[in-house]
């Protein structure tokens, strides 16, 4: 996988800015930084974990709950549309 997808810091930043100059909170900021995880995840079979424990920078962190629930519900909604 490419580091440079899954952290740039210049981006996340430049993010994180345009967040707080819109007033708006560390929560929005961080789903917009959750759905690029999410869309890999998709094209990894959901296995979040894996992406993690697979990433030098990421195998460290533990995957937070907020993401996983996430994933969870693309799949589930995913799931639902197939069927």
């Amino acid at each position: 996988m490419n580091s440079h997808i899954l952290h740039n810091e210049d981006a996340s930043n430049a993010l994180r800015k345009s967040f707080k100059e819109r007033g708006e909170n560390v929560g929005a900021w961080r789903q917009a930084c959750y759905e690029p995880l999410v869309a890999i995840a998709g094209h990894h079979g959901w296995d979040i974990d894996g992406i993690f424990d697979a990433h030098p920078r990421l195998s460290i962190w533990y995957v937070p709950t907020v993401l996983r629930k996430l994933c969870h519900a693309q799949y589930s909604s995913l799931g639902a549309v197939i069927n």
